[in-house]
């Protein structure tokens, strides 16, 4: 499940990309997918997810004609030399940052002169209702740290030295998911509802039935979960 179109860039075939914080690496995947000559390398603090990438990339891997690496670090310190990088992909990660200026300091400094970054994090609206409904949702572990509005955060990451170029929302249909398990956050496991709900994501996932595709679309512009940036470093 993917939170960028990468049908709005391009890309050099002798190019090298950074997923920062890239999880189980689905974002590493469908760039292998949309741009086969591309490196890839994925980096992630959490060796679980570091684990199951690797998984992943044993299916993948014959998307692409490069070598995709995974390695375990630090968003604060990139072990990557200046000017490294003609994309880096950011998505989901912010938010869970103490010092996420910091983070985008670094993203500037590994990236190219007219490399893109792209950055996505919770829209400002599904995340608030969140907020309201669940205190527990806030405080987890590794949880939200902050809720971010959208023309502060493309201010910021302007003053890094970035042209903003556009953005838009994604995962409609996540939000309400999100909603029922603030709402029964205690007994999410054993909810019915959300049981169910979450099925019928699976089945988007899965199958992309058409009509669900629709109502995912047609929604995102207001209760899109994610909201992803695509910006160009100057």
């Amino acid at each position: 499940m993917l939170t960028f179109n990468f049908s709005k860039i391009k890309l050099d075939d002798r190019g090298v990309m950074l997923d920062l914080g890239c999880g189980e690496g689905r974002h590493i995947f469908g760039v292998m997918q949309a741009f086969p000559n591309i490196q890839c390398i994925g980096l992630d603090p959490n060796l679980d997810s570091l684990d199951k990438s690797l998984e992943g990339l044993d299916f993948f891997k014959s998307l692409s004609n490069k070598k995709t690496s995974f390695l375990s670090g630090s968003a604060y310190e990139l072990p990557f030399s200046d000017n490294t990088f003609d994309l880096v992909i950011c998505s989901e990660v912010l938010e869970h940052l103490h010092e996420y200026i910091n983070a985008l300091e670094e993203i500037s400094r590994v990236l190219k002169p007219g490399g893109k970054f792209l950055a996505s994090v919770p829209s400002e609206f599904p995340e608030k209702i969140c907020w309201a409904l669940s205190n527990e949702y806030q405080n987890q572990p590794g949880g939200h740290l902050r809720i971010f509005k959208k023309k502060a955060l493309i201010e910021e990451i302007q003053k890094k030295g970035f042209k903003y170029i556009n953005s838009e929302r994604f995962h409609s249909i996540h939000s309400a998911y999100w909603w029922l398990r603030c709402m029964f956050w205690k007994t999410q496991d054993k909810n019915v509802l959300i049981r169910w709900y979450k099925k019928f994501l699976e089945l988007h996932i899965l199958k992309k039935p058409i009509w669900i595709d629709l109502i995912d679309k047609s929604l995102n512009p207001i209760l899109g979960k994610s909201i992803a940036f695509y910006f160009e470093k100057k």
